[in-house]
């Protein structure tokens, strides 16, 4: 994804709480906060604006340029809080990285390509579609695309094989699957008739002995 600007308002300590936001939110403006490095930027974004970059399909690990003022920096979005009963954003927090110094972020996971298992009658499943990562801004993605076309019937992806930057620290219990094909219920069935029918066989060859 290409780079996305976020041109954001400063606004005071005192354009907080229910009323002021309220009066942000009817101006199409949303209350965002900008964290890093032990501090807090208070700021408003034009709504209209915000919904587009979220619809764009930006993830959790989608580092965005920010401009507060006079001030630029490297940001990713922390939370978003959005009013239960609308949809509508009210409040977000966004995370300031710094170069070379690693964040805690989730990455998601893509894959591509048709399972060649899935095309012999296997289940394709895609099952970790999203891990908890350590990682410079400098070496971050967004997104690891998994190729799954050589995937055959009984054939799996774990995360230790994911194509990632050596540099990133993957937290998680173990090495989970990512994906795999594995047999049907027909296929299986298939398979035991197909036994089934051979041990026939060689009874009957046996008896007729």
């Amino acid at each position: 994804m290409e780079n996305i600007l976020i041109k954001a308002t400063p606004r005071s300590p005192k354009e907080t709480g229910k009323g002021p936001n309220r009066r942000l939110r009817v101006q199409g403006m949303i209350p965002i906060n900008v964290i890093g490095s032990g501090t807090s930027v208070l700021a408003t974004v034009n709504e209209n604006e915000m919904n587009k970059i979220i619809d764009s399909g930006i993830k959790p690990a989608t580092l965005l340029d920010m401009e507060v003022g006079s001030d630029k920096s490297r940001v990713f979005v922390k939370e978003v809080q959005r009013f239960p009963h609308t949809g509508q954003i009210r409040h977000i927090d966004f995370y300031k990285v710094t170069p070379g110094k690693k964040i805690t972020t989730v990455v998601s996971i893509d894959t591509k390509g048709t399972a060649k298992g899935s095309k012999s009658g296997g289940q394709f499943e895609h099952i970790l579609k999203k891990i908890k990562v350590k990682a410079t801004p400098e070496d971050l993605k967004d997104i690891i695309t998994v190729d799954v076309t050589n995937l055959d019937v009984s054939d799996m992806i774990r995360v230790s094989q994911l194509p990632v930057p050596e540099s990133w620290e993957i937290i998680i219990n173990g090495d989970p699957i990512v994906a795999s094909v594995t047999k049907t219920r027909a296929m299986i069935a298939q398979e035991r008739a197909a036994k089934e029918g051979t041990d026939g066989k060689k009874d009957g060859k046996k008896k007729g002995k």
